[in-house]
């Protein structure tokens, strides 16, 4: 448990753009930045440092990792490929890290996670801690079993490069897994031409998931989630709307027909705002990784094991 008299002092690996984000909010939350590393090249270390006046800067994070009696919390924010070199050793530390998702796209190496173990080393799904998703949570368990539809638009280009799905749309197939518990895979269409997928899922609770992929698609994510009498929607993620009965509009001389509106009865948005100009779920999460050095246990971020479990079940919905 951390010395509560001071500062937690708090080390990041990778000092790139999401270094940042991550930076104001464990700042925000009490941590103060003692020691970044990055790559041996690195353009953008110096300036990190500088920027959050950082005492121990490193060419090496192997050097930074051997500093580890020096610092309470660890971030692990570079390209996903390269995490692989670092995680055994964070493991063994097995201080408070928080690992930008995915963790890893190579099923075999996150396998080792299929049980739920290393409470204290953290994914960074921050939609999870945003203020419509724990909007739609209480929602499912208000009204369930309910109908949810998400649509999940990415890049996929050429056809057959999966990347982004992996890095990206990982996101919201974890908040499936957060939503519901556990989900199985009923069934999974691919679309001609390898333009998506829609694929139906299943919860314990006989909740009905229909996931849309919707590669190169012009649209938003989005989920709508139908209960017995109301509906929520998020478009995007960030932006929550629940609606109950019809409002009926009576025709004018400008539009002569009679019109029937869903009626919006309450609302949420975790977009930034004049008092809060953090990353959405940014700041929610870090207050979870102090609560966890001071030996609470985590009550909303994603495990080493949730984030297996979604590249298991996006490999399924890929495989041909």
């Amino acid at each position: 448990m951390a010395n509560l008299m001071r500062s937690p002092k708090l080390a990041i690996i990778g000092s790139g753009k999401i270094a940042s984000f991550h930076a104001d909010a464990f700042i925000n939350v009490g941590f103060e930045i003692t020691h970044v590393s990055s790559s041996k090249n690195s353009k953008s270390i110096a300036k990190f440092g500088d920027i959050y006046n950082v005492k121990n800067v490193y060419q090496c994070s192997f050097d930074l990792l051997k500093a580890q009696d020096q610092w309470d919390c660890i971030l692990l924010l570079i390209p996903t490929e390269k995490n692989i070199e670092y995680i055994t050793k964070i493991l063994e530390i097995n201080k408070p890290c928080l690992i930008e998702k995915p963790v890893s796209k190579d099923l075999n190496f996150l396998s080792q996670f299929s049980k739920n173990e290393f409470p204290r080393i953290r994914v960074g799904y921050n939609r999870r801690f945003y203020a419509t998703i724990q909007m739609a949570k209480d929602f499912i368990k208000k009204e369930g079993p309910v109908y949810l539809k998400m649509e999940l638009p990415e890049s996929v280009n050429p056809k057959g490069n999966y990347e982004n799905v992996l890095i990206n749309s990982c996101h919201g197939v974890d908040l499936l897994f957060y939503l519901f518990g556990e989900i199985s895979l009923e069934k999974n269409n691919h679309f001609a031409s390898d333009r998506g997928r829609l694929v139906t899922l299943k919860s314990k609770r006989e909740d009905l998931i229909s996931l849309l992929m919707n590669w190169n698609s012009p649209s938003n994510f989005k989920i709508e989630i139908f209960g017995n009498k109301r509906r929520l929607e998020l478009k995007p993620f960030e932006n929550a709307e629940v609606f109950e009965d019809m409002e009926i509009i009576q025709p004018t001389t400008d539009l002569p027909i009679r019109r029937y509106l869903p009626k919006k009865v309450s609302s949420s948005s975790s977009f930034p705002d004049r008092d809060n100009q953090l990353k959405p779920g940014f700041f929610e999460q870090a207050k979870e990784m102090m609560d966890i050095l001071n030996g609470k246990c985590p009550e909303h971020s994603a495990s080493l094991y949730d984030a297996f479990k979604v590249q298991k079940i996006i490999e399924r919905i890929l495989s041909k």
